[in-house]
């Protein structure tokens, strides 16, 4: 049945109706109190279990306020509380505030300046780069297939650059102090997905998951990233990818922490296994005799520097290409350039290969020259020099690719070649073109070899021209590659251009004659680098000169000293002042004595003599 309503009340303060006083459904007032009370059922069996307060405050009567007695708890509050004055009134501070402000907006105002006062949070990894560690550099991608492409993002191209991995795993280098270390996850993704994640928290949260690592998480204050942060507000840390796991083919690689992204970095993980390339030589092909190009000088042919002298020879290069090849170039074979006796070949690119007839392309295939080599005809044309190259004549070669090196390869060749430029030469032995320096007497040219006339130091004079492509005499010493020596050489064996047989009749003194002619001249330097066993000098056309000297047919001595006075004699034949020759290098002053080189025409001789193994490599003439 119903509870019947009923009203009870009380008029002692503090009176407070017990359980026993009350069912459900009645009402108790305290007028004193002015409290309103009934009994609650708290869903046992249907029997009340306590009494409750139903008008928790007191009224201040007049005041305009009410007054709660204990805790009052609200979820949301959305009134506007006034903040009332407090106890001793309002202090100065950061902002005014007054007795009818409302508390949220003063919360507001007090959030807003505390704001000011809290250093700026440090930087994120948001827009930062990172690279990867321990890679093979950069590889080019080949065309002809279609690579693994794991990114979900655009395919890569052929000819185009990437990092090339090839150890199924990638270390990154550190990220550097970033922010928050102290709440939230970073997490490291490969291809778009995790493998590996920190959550921070206030501690200290280094340590490695899955393919990432956190260090140094520490209080941002010691952040090198952003410096000036107080101590206690934020803390940062360092984060890199450790041994993550790397598919074949293209991949990338990105860190995420909350809304905040690193840069994205990509690679290729290359699963070739193609060996280090090789390169090799075929035999040397010389310029046929029938076309070749030559110079003479004292009857040795000589290449002259021009296409037609050219030493062709084929290479073969194997392992040119895996998936990647090396130079964004295109370049294949690496020449390390010209040698003394030859010019540079070039590089050589894969486009310059011949691979079953084909030329290469640019991109290359996919394993190029993989078990069968590609070809290409390299070429050298003597350099525009005197000289006989006995030696690493051509270029050595490298051979780079992504898979291995093969480095430093020269083709065999060990036959010495006689080399003879275009250009004349006035720091070598040139039989046309001795150099007279400077300002020696009046007239124009330099001097040139003539016939010796005969052997023996000391002969009849003569003048007559030498013919540098004919055979050369016994007693005439030989300018051959810029050198004048003593020479016994058989040419037609061991030596390029097939030459003269020098080897027989000749073991005896050897002559180099040269003729210049100058005016005014009464002393000169002979500057000579080398080896020889006399010098003389003689004025040709000047009668009194030559018969003052008629014992040694008008030759003054270098290797002996001038008398000091008058004109070098029979007595005295000597001509050399200030030091005698010694058959060594030097510059040694010859003079006339008070004769002029005006009275003889201005023909002067100088006669060198070679013995056996004696050779001269410079040989100039100056005023002293």
């Amino acid at each position: 049945m119903a509870t019947p309503f009923r009203l009870k009340r009380s008029a002692v303060t503090g009176k407070r109706p017990g359980l026993t006083d009350m069912q459900i459904g009645e009402l108790a007032i305290n007028f004193y109190d002015g409290h309103l009370f009934a009994e609650r059922d708290t869903q046992g069996v249907g029997i009340g279990t306590t009494v409750a307060l139903l008008t928790p405050w007191i009224e201040n009567f007049g005041g305009g306020s009410i007054v709660y007695n204990g805790i009052v708890t609200a979820t949301t509050y959305h009134g506007n509380q006034v903040i009332g004055t407090p106890a001793g009134g309002f202090k100065s501070g950061a902002f005014t505030i007054s007795n009818t402000d409302h508390t949220k907006d003063s919360i507001n105002e007090l959030n807003f300046i505390l704001g000011k006062l809290v250093p700026a949070a440090p930087d994120t990894l948001n827009g930062l780069g990172f690279s990867l560690q321990s890679t093979q550099g950069t590889a080019y991608l080949c065309q002809g297939f279609t690579p693994t492409n794991n990114t979900g993002d655009a395919a890569p191209i052929a000819g185009q650059g990437y990092t090339r991995n090839t150890d199924s795993t990638i270390t990154s280098s550190y990220i550097n102090d970033v922010g928050p270390g102290d709440n939230g996850t970073v997490v490291g993704n490969i291809n778009g997905s995790s493998v590996g994640s920190i959550t921070f928290d206030t501690n200290t949260n280094n340590g490695t998951n899955g393919g990432i690592q956190v260090a140094d998480n520490k209080d941002a204050s010691n952040s090198t990233r952003n410096s000036g942060i107080d101590a206690e507000f934020y803390q940062v840390y360092d984060v890199r990818f450790l041994n993550a796991t790397s598919p074949d083919g293209y991949n990338k690689a990105q860190f995420t922490h909350g809304s905040a992204n690193s840069n994205t970095v990509y690679w290729y993980e290359d699963p070739s296994t193609v060996g280090a390339p090789t390169i090799s030589f075929s035999g040397v092909t010389t310029p046929p005799s029938s076309s070749h190009n030559v110079s003479y000088s004292s009857g040795i042919a000589h290449y002259t520097n021009n296409a037609a002298n050219a030493f062709t020879y084929v290479a073969t290069v194997t392992n040119a290409s895996g998936d990647m090849y090396k130079y964004s170039n295109y370049k294949l074979i690496n020449s390390d350039g010209s040698t003394t006796g030859f010019s540079n070949a070039g590089h050589k690119y894969f486009n310059n290969m011949l691979l079953g007839g084909s030329a290469g392309t640019h991109p290359p295939a996919r394993n190029y020259a993989v078990g069968t080599g590609a070809t290409t005809l390299i070429s050298h044309t003597p350099n525009n020099i005197h000289n006989t190259i006995t030696s690493n004549h051509f270029a050595t070669f490298d051979v780079q690719t992504p898979y291995g090196n093969d480095n430093n390869n020269r083709v065999s060749f060990s036959t010495n070649v006689n080399i003879m430029g275009t250009s004349a030469t006035t720091n070598q032995v040139d039989e046309d073109n001795i150099q007279i320096t400077g300002t020696l007497g009046t007239g124009s040219g330099n001097a040139a070899r003539v016939n010796a006339g005969a052997t023996g130091d000391n002969p009849t004079p003569v003048q007559t021209t030498f013919n540098a492509s004919a055979t050369p005499v016994v007693y005439e010493a030989i300018v051959r590659g810029g050198t004048l020596r003593h020479d016994v050489t058989n040419y037609s064996t061991g030596y390029l251009p097939v030459g003269l047989d020098l080897s027989s009749g000749r073991t005896g003194n050897q002559y180099f004659q040269v003729l210049f002619t100058r005016t005014t001249v009464s002393e000169f330097n002979i500057v000579v680098t080398g080896s020889y066993a006399g010098c003389k000098v003689c004025l040709p056309e000047n009668s009194s000169w030559t018969t003052g000297l008629s014992a040694t047919n008008g030759w003054a001595d270098m290797f002996t000293a001038y008398a000091g006075s008058g004109v070098p004699r029979n007595s005295d034949p000597g001509c050399a002042q200030e030091g005698v020759m010694n058959g060594g290098s030097g510059t040694f002053k010859c003079v006339f004595g008070t004769e002029s080189s005006s009275n003889g025409n201005g023909k002067i001789l100088v006669r060198f003599k070679l013995t056996s193994g004696q050779s001269i490599t410079n040989i100039k003439f100056s005023p002293t």
